[in-house]
């Protein structure tokens, strides 16, 4: 499909999701702070990051896109879980994260969904029942059909057009801004949609994204608006530590110093209402950031948004 995260002046490539090998399947052993089930955790020495609290279930190989391995890991204790998945693009780890979040009756909403192999499946249904699954702009659109054939009951929510974009995608609702979404889970949400930039060489919307704010854990989730690569290698201890593939460094550097200045001045096409968008987003109670790409915000998370988002 086709993507538009990577150094410019190129802005549209093709980019896969892909699963960890089969073979790493049988390999069983695979935010708020919060704790996790006591079976889970041990001591670790101290780390420069927020402590990574992790479902037991090993399922995948360790990358730095996923250093434990694990199928879902805890962002908030009982409430918000990140599913960490290689994400890659030209043979590139950029990495990739999809949310779920229990909402107040048990059920289960899904924000930019991955691949819904057997151990994402088991994890998730383990969970509780999926009500809402959210593709929240134009370029993460590759597993929502097939999230919508293994739950029919669900709804499939796409961003504002997305229904004249892909209609051969079975959605059953697009986005609105504010309180408007998501049935009896509408007041657990604040979305804001950030309708203000364009691909300068066709002027048509590119990203179209629509930010979610989840009012009791105060996390915002947010696909492409936002990414937050690390700086140096990952995971806790020595016997965590991960490495960060070279590619990676390098779609670091790409992002950070030749995207973002570009998407500034030459993608969003209205400053004045960017800004607005961003400062109404910025008024909303949130204090942590599941983003798509890159490593959960702990704390400072109002701070960091509000630098990413200066134009």
């Amino acid at each position: 499909r086709a993507r538009a995260l990577m150094p410019m002046p190129t802005l549209a490539r093709t980019r896969a999701l892909v699963p960890s090998r089969p073979d790493a399947l049988s390999r069983r052993g695979h935010a708020q702070r919060g704790t996790a089930p006591l079976s889970c955790l041990r001591r670790k020495p101290p780390s420069r990051r927020p402590p990574r609290l992790a479902i037991c279930a090993h399922a995948y190989d360790k990358t730095w896109s996923n250093p434990t391995g694990q199928v879902l890991t805890p962002v908030v204790d009982g409430v918000v879980w990140a599913a960490e998945r290689p994400f890659t693009w030209n043979t590139i780890d950029v990495g990739g994260k999809m949310g779920v979040v229990k909402l107040e009756d048990g059920a289960l909403w899904v924000h930019s969904p991955v691949d819904l192999d057997a151990p994402t499946k088991k994890a998730v249904d383990a969970l509780g029942p999926v009500r809402h699954v959210v593709s929240p702009n134009y370029e993460h659109v590759k597993w929502a059909a097939q999230w919508k054939e293994a739950y029919p009951d669900a709804t499939l929510w796409g961003c504002p057009g997305m229904k004249q974009k892909y209609p051969t995608i079975p959605w059953d609702e697009e986005l609105v801004d504010g309180e408007g979404n998501f049935g009896d889970a509408r007041f657990e949400f604040t979305a804001t949609w950030f309708d203000c930039e364009t691909n300068p060489f066709t002027s048509k919307p590119f990203f179209n994204e629509t930010v979610f704010v989840h009012k009791k854990s105060r996390v915002l989730f947010v696909t492409d608006l936002f990414w937050n690569y690390p700086e140096t290698d990952v995971g806790e201890g020595e016997a965590h530590s991960v490495q960060i593939p070279l590619g990676t460094k390098a779609w670091k550097f790409g992002m950070d110093r030749v995207y973002l200045p570009f998407y500034r001045k030459a993608m969003v096409r209205d400053a004045k209402a960017f800004a607005a968008r961003r400062d109404a987003l910025l008024q909303t109670a949130f204090d942590k950031v599941l983003p798509c790409h890159g490593e959960v915000v702990l704390s400072g998370a109002t701070k960091v948004i509000a630098k990413h988002l200066v134009v």
